[in-house]
């Protein structure tokens, strides 16, 4: 049922502001966006030592589908917009009518996210995971129009670590939440299959990049004003906004391994928590 649940919340999104074919105009210019050719690292090559990395996660990746709780977060994320991803977080149910102003702040950010990191992709060309072993992916239904596009860097990520930036200016005191939801987020492309760990580490690299300079331009200091007031006019209750279940991601209660992957009932050896470490055998 749970499984039926969550594949049934993923359909819905689709129709979400944030699944759309087209951005809206960015907070930067084609002149003024940075160039991630020039700051990201070559993706490794099939027969270069870095790739053994690539391929320690690969599998990694292949093993976590087999736990279920895992997957259908891998699923879900997949297919969720960013509005669902963050807003359990806020606490505030994001819509075009009731958030137009973060609504706004958020999908200029993400366009500026989605031009540059197409420029890249467009150059490396790279062969997505399950496509170059020629293994499903947890997609397979999707596996063959997915083959057909590029995986270096993860547009899922960029889009997903450039929201979490944008929240974080928002909602400063929620900034962890963020951006442990974020490093989450873009592990599931590795866990879906459908990218090499060396793509969302680019892809954090490149929004990192792109946020720098989207946050100092006069328009982004002006609608993150305007979000900031509608953001505090709905938590006083002064307007009547639907609120959305709030869904922690504290660090602190996060459980990892020491290759820094998030640690699961199955996980064996170091687990760091809380700041300390335990051994499970």
């Amino acid at each position: 049922m749970k499984k039926i649940l969550l594949m049934a919340m993923a359909i819905v999104t689709v129709t979400s502001v944030w699944a759309q074919s087209k951005f809206p105009e960015g907070y930067l210019t084609d002149e003024t966006r940075p160039n991630g050719l020039r700051w990201l690292p070559a993706p490794p090559k099939l027969t270069g030592a870095d790739f053994t990395y690539d391929f320690y996660y690969y599998q990694w990746g292949r093993d976590m589908r087999e736990n279920e709780t895992v997957s259908e977060q891998a699923l879900y994320d997949e297919s969720a917009s960013l509005d669902d991803v963050y807003e359990g977080i806020l606490g505030v149910k994001l819509t075009d009518e009731t958030t137009p102003e973060i609504i706004t702040l958020l999908q200029r950010a993400v366009s500026d996210a989605h031009a540059a990191n197409k420029k890249v992709k467009d150059e490396w060309k790279r062969v997505r995971p399950f496509a170059q072993f020629k293994e499903p992916s947890l997609k397979p239904e999707e596996d063959e129009e997915e083959a057909g596009t590029y995986s270096y860097p993860s547009g899922h990520s960029s889009r997903g670590w450039i929201s979490a930036f944008v929240f974080a200016t928002l909602a400063p005191d929620l900034a962890e939440d963020f951006f442990c939801r974020a490093r989450e987020y873009a592990l599931n492309r590795v866990i879906c299959g459908h990218h090499w760990k060396t793509d969302v580490d680019a892809s954090l690299m490149l929004a990192a990049g792109i946020f720098a300079t989207i946050v100092c331009t006069d328009a982004y200091q002006a609608q993150l004003a305007k979000a900031r007031a509608e953001y505090k006019k709905i938590k006083s209750g002064t307007v009547g906004v639907p609120q959305a279940k709030i869904v922690e991601h504290p660090a602190s209660q996060k459980a990892y391994t020491t290759s820094g992957t998030p640690a699961t009932e199955s996980s064996r050896g170091i687990i760091i928590q809380n700041g300390q470490k335990t051994v499970k055998k």
